[in-house]
């Protein structure tokens, strides 16, 4: 096992729950490290296999699709109204619920405050300049109405802070600005590790500009996380050349990101050891806009990275790589341990970035928001296919293909 990947320590795993037939299955992040083959697989497996008819599944999981496919009821948990609602139904029927009840709600919230505000204007105008005692009378009931509805408000207002707790800011990535031509260029590019029988590819021929969105994809152990080690210059190739604009600037997101912070560390204690510049008020001012254009707020910056969840530590560390301007960003697996909301912020972000885009992730939601072009590693190759959709359909077709025996003796 040691000697294995990841992904086939999880395949493991997932392969021993499984044969063992539990009368509860619990997947805590099952499609963390596994191929979009292998998710596809095992959600054609809890979905279809006549085992799991009368055994209960309960995942917790940040794939969506994974999520539609298998589970027919959602629980909620909310922090903030410490509750646990159940709805039946796929996640996109229930997000598209409660998107409906945010808007609502707010919509309600909002129309009773404009109430509020025009009530309290009458009232304090009669106050203000005098009147009748009929028209004082009026005044004042219009001020006991103002004070019923701030009374409802604020009754409602843990309501709407629990409807509204799963909405992320919005991040801003910086990029490096413009780049005319090629920013990362493999010409013939082949690796294999040291007393390997064969590469692990050979043949490589791939550009990536400016504009570039591309996901790699593959198996487990094909090559992929080693080819994105080629681009950035973390290895060398064993065969052909890789060449790098020399006035580009190229950062990596991997899956451990969050983890490579210090817990004892604030956000702004973070980015000042990362980036110390002169000291001055100025430059912790830079640093502090910085961290709230990532969605990291003034009063988040000073808290302990230990008290901050996940996804907010996710910010964190991609305020760190975007610091530096990258012209071209490399996600490797960014998905891994983000919650929903955040797996959708990153890719509204990454969608605006301005620059290159290289993605290797099994998120099928977050692949098919990003990625324009897809790259496969497969077979000791790195070619090129026509779409991601293709590609899954491909996957899907494979799935359904009987079984061949295979001959042991």
């Amino acid at each position: 096992m040691s000697a294995l990947s990841g992904g086939w320590r999880v395949r493991t795993a997932l392969a021993a729950a499984i044969f063992g037939k539990p009368d509860m299955l619990l997947l805590d992040e099952p499609t963390n490290h596994l191929s979009i083959g292998a998710v596809l697989w095992l959600a054609r497996e809890l979905k279809t296999s006549p085992t799991w008819e009368d055994r209960i599944i309960v995942v917790v999981s940040h794939d969506r699709f994974f999520l539609d496919e298998v589970c027919g009821d959602i629980l909620h948990v909310s922090g903030v109204a410490k509750r646990l609602t159940q709805s039946h139904g796929s996640y996109s029927t229930w997000a598209k619920r409660r998107a409906e009840q945010q808007k609502a709600f707010a919509r309600t919230v909002e129309l009773r405050r404009a109430e509020i505000a025009e009530l309290k204007s009458y009232a304090g105008h009669g106050f203000k300049y005098g009147g009748s005692s009929a028209s004082i009378n009026k005044m004042q009931m219009k001020a006991k109405q103002a004070e019923k509805l701030e009374e409802e408000d604020a009754e409602q207002a843990e309501e709407l802070a629990a409807l509204q707790e799963d909405v992320e800011l919005p991040l801003h990535l910086k990029a490096g600005g413009p780049i005319d031509g090629f920013i990362i260029q493999l010409r013939g590019a082949a690796f294999g590790y040291p007393g390997s029988a064969a590469p692990l590819f050979s043949g490589a021929e791939m550009s990536v500009d400016a504009k570039s969105r591309i996901v790699l994809l593959g198996e487990n152990g094909n090559g992929k996380t080693t080819l994105v080690k080629l681009m950035i210059g973390m290895l060398e190739p064993t065969e052909g050349e890789i060449k790098r604009n020399a006035q580009s600037r190229i950062a990596i997101v991997n899956q451990h990101h969050a983890d490579q912070i210090d817990l004892s560390a604030t956000p702004l204690e973070f980015m000042k050891s990362k980036f110390p510049g002169d000291g001055s008020d100025a430059h912790n001012l830079v640093l502090r806009s910085h961290l709230d254009r990532m969605g990291v707020p003034t009063l988040k910056q000073n808290v302990p990275a230990y008290g901050l969840s996940g996804g907010q530590r996710s910010r964190v560390a991609l305020a760190a790589v975007s610091y530096v301007e990258p012209h071209v960003l490399v996600l490797d697996e960014p998905t891994n341990n983000l919650d929903l909301e955040s797996v959708a912020a990153l890719a509204d972000c990454v969608e605006r970035f301005e620059g290159g885009v290289i993605l290797v992730s099994h998120d099928q939601y977050f692949v098919g928001r990003v990625a324009k072009e897809v790259w496969l590693v497969s077979r000791g190759m790195v070619k090129q296919v026509e779409s991601f959709d293709k590609y899954r359909a491909n996957q899907l077709k494979r799935l359904a293909a009987p079984i061949t025996p295979v001959d042991i003796s």
